[in-house]
């Protein structure tokens, strides 16, 4: 009998640590994180060169704090396209309740990523395909893009993709544009929480006697100075600008996703002078507003617009 009873305690003592080990690896275990809706949009301020019809990037990762967004599927996106406020969706999904440092997009410049043709490419005037080469093996590193989830709560991402700023202009006249690299590039990508953002619109009377494209940039209040429009080269002027827009064939301008505050406009006339197919900035106009509003102090407020119309006169310098 005691035997049999010392054989029990132990079948016992032998089964209650398996049982223990069993409930700690069981798969079916709810996690206790709280999670919020994280969305990533992608959009466009548009480049300032007709030789450009349009362009083109594949978007192979997306990454938060270094690690992929679950659930993310490559998408081709014609960047060119999102102007004046259209966006197109990267990602919709769950991100933990949680404070967050950085944004990376991955782009894939494989030549045959996509069709058999190029991931990342512009289309010229004549409708042919340039590749564009992507440094840092594709990853972008997105300024300034922290942000904070809370449980149970939405965070939308704008990524305005700044196509002006990213291409640069080469000495090469088969491929003559390129994107930027390093901070450049990082920098020509801008970080926004959609429901913290704003537009400015209006019309431009142009009594000036130039015939030019118009371009609108939008500074911070107090960040623009005349340095912005003196470079070496035309893809480098304006480059500190918040966002830009090229003025229609309405006379109409569209900033759309600037952070909620005060927003000063530079007016820019650019055309191709010496015909060889780039625009050249032509003037840098005096800006009058109608209206009485102060173009120097415009304030944006998020989830509304705010209309700014004015008039270009004699060119400045």
């Amino acid at each position: 009998m005691r035997l049999s009873n010392l054989s029990g305690v132990v079948t016992l003592a032998l089964t209650l640590p398996l049982l223990t080990f069993s409930c700690k690896e069981d798969p079916a275990t709810p996690s206790t994180e709280r999670e919020g809706d994280f969305r990533v949009e992608m959009t466009d301020a548009p480049i300032d060169d007709a030789y450009v019809k349009a362009v083109v990037v594949t978007v192979a990762d997306i990454k938060v704090d270094g690690e992929s967004l679950e659930g993310f599927n490559r998408s081709t996106v014609e960047v060119s396209a999102l102007v004046n406020g259209e966006t197109d969706l990267l990602y919709s999904g769950q991100l933990a309740a949680k404070n967050y440092n950085k944004i990376e997009l991955v782009l894939d410049d494989d030549p045959k990523a996509v069709n058999n043709g190029p991931g990342c490419y512009y289309i010229n005037p004549d409708n042919q395909k340039k590749a564009l080469q992507v440094a840092n093996d594709g990853v972008i590193t997105i300024q300034e893009s922290k942000f904070s989830m809370a449980a149970d709560a939405a965070v939308t991402a704008v990524i305005d993709f700044d196509l002006r700023k990213a291409f640069v202009r080469t000495q090469d006249e088969t491929e003559p544009y390129a994107l930027a690299a390093g901070t450049r590039l990082n920098q020509s990508l801008r970080f926004v929480e959609k429901d913290r953002t704003g537009m400015l619109t209006g019309t431009v009377t142009n009594n000036s006697e130039s015939e030019g494209e118009i371009v609108v940039y939008a500074y911070k209040q107090g960040t623009y100075t005349s340095t912005e429009a003196s470079a070496d080269r035309d893809d480098e002027l304006f480059l500190n600008a918040v966002s830009s827009s090229k003025v229609n064939a309405n006379n109409e301008y569209t900033l759309s996703f600037l952070e909620a505050g005060a927003y000063e406009l530079i007016a820019v006339s650019y055309k191709d002078q010496d015909s060889d197919g780039d625009l050249e900035i032509e003037a840098q106009f005096k800006v009058t507003a109608t209206g009485g509003l102060d173009l120097g102090l415009l304030q944006v407020k998020a989830e509304s617009t705010t209309t700014a119309d004015f008039n270009l006169s004699f060119p400045v310098g």
